[in-house]
């Protein structure tokens, strides 16, 4: 998709989207990334284990720029993982069956016509990832391709969440991986991270962006103060908080190891500013406001409000706004600047009565690593320091 095409994503009439409806659509938004940005190939020490019992080792590449990618059971959304965050997977069928070759009989009918043709084997895997801090999930993959180079040249594995054999194919002559193992990856301690919140108000939501892994992660908030992530691997982390007065944003200038530091330069801010406005046609209102990393990888704070919305029966909704904090990725190919991925940080559906965040930078909650335990209060912001804007 060309998020840089003059041609408009939405409608550009107030949508007749309820808020239920707009909130799903404005999480397919902020679930995909926009286009890749250049990175060193996905590569780590692998065993490779096919259905036949053959066994392959050497050196596994990732065809592609994105990392491993699952659908845990029981959960909707995606997540995202490193070659070198996994000690193993394991690939098992999930369900197998010899099948025709068919067709609707016309269109519109739901009866099949099957051919007079051999049948061909389909399979459903099912995948396990276990990590280096030693957990697991288990879910369906996006089918994955890789190259696996060992002393006797290139072999092509392929990680799939659906196989479909050739037509005349017995089941057992199908081949596909059952286990990965990566020996090169060793096991760490993964780190408690978490925190309080004082005298800021209610503490509403926190979010931790995940530097090395490039990854947003959700806070358990409780007692209106406290915040815990969990355990968590080794890296950098920048955190943004939500309380029912402020929203603080710990923007660092850290970046994906893999990635070039090419120095940003007097003027990026300004060249990203002109090139905004063609990266999304939802939010009509929207401003980038803080700029940090390399021109190989920068990170902008957006913030991006709408309030024109008609509910499912095309209504005008009054007194509500949606708006955004976001941190967009972007990299500079040559003369203007491309936008490589968006995270929602805060997403928010502000009420006419509540008050108006004020949105502060805070370099102290930028950069952080696990085993902290953030203690935040109002001395961070004394005297209005890192005071970016009201968010109306």
């Amino acid at each position: 998709m060309n998020y840089f095409s003059t041609k408009s994503l939405f409608r550009t009439k107030p949508l007749r989207f309820g808020i239920t409806r707009l909130a799903g659509l404005l999480l397919l938004v902020s679930v995909f990334p926009v286009s890749g940005v250049d990175k060193d190939p996905i590569s780590a020490e692998a065993i490779v284990t096919m259905n036949d019992g053959t066994v392959l080792s050497g050196i596994l590449t990732m065809i592609g720029a994105n990392p491993l990618t699952m659908t845990p059971l029981k959960e909707g959304r995606q997540k995202q993982f490193r070659l070198e965050d996994i000690l193993s997977i394991e690939h098992k069928v999930e369900t197998a069956d010899m099948k025709k070759p068919w067709v609707y009989k016309e269109a519109g009918s739901i009866e099949k016509v099957y051919y007079d043709e051999k049948e061909y084997p389909f399979i459903n895997f099912i995948t396990k990832i276990t990590l280096v801090d030693g957990t697991s999930v288990s879910g369906h993959i996006v089918s994955a391709a890789f190259y696996l180079k060992d002393n006797t040249g290139k072999h092509k594995v392929f990680l799939q969440r659906q196989l479909k054999g050739d037509k005349g194919q017995t089941m057992a002559e199908v081949s596909y991986p059952v286990a990965l193992q990566f020996p090169g990856n060793k096991a760490v301690n993964a780190l408690p991270f978490k925190g309080t919140v004082e005298g800021l108000g209610k503490l509403e939501k926190v979010s931790a962006f995940d530097v090395e892994r490039e990854t947003l992660l959700a806070a358990k908030v409780s007692e209106g103060s406290k915040f815990d992530f969990g355990n968590l691997l080794p890296g950098t982390y920048d955190v943004f908080i939500l309380t029912d007065t402020y929203a603080l944003a710990g923007l660092s200038g850290d970046i994906p190891s893999n990635i070039k530091k090419n120095p940003l330069q007097d003027g990026d801010l300004e060249a990203i500013r002109k090139v905004l406005p063609r990266t999304d046609d939802f939010f009509k209102e929207k401003w980038v406001l803080k700029l940090e990393g390399s021109r190989d990888y920068a990170k902008t704070l957006a913030y991006k409000q709408r309030s024109d919305f008609l509910d499912g029966m095309g209504n005008p909704v009054r007194g509500v706004r949606i708006w955004h904090l976001e941190m967009m990725t972007w990299h500079l190919p040559e003369t203007e600047w491309q936008l490589d991925n968006r995270f929602v940080l805060i997403r928010h559906k502000h009420q006419e009565t509540e008050k108006v965040r004020r949105l502060f930078a805070v370099p102290s909650i930028g950069a952080v690593r696990p085993g902290t335990e953030l203690k935040i209060n109002k001395e961070i912001i004394d005297g209005d320091r890192g005071f970016i804007q009201d968010l109306k």
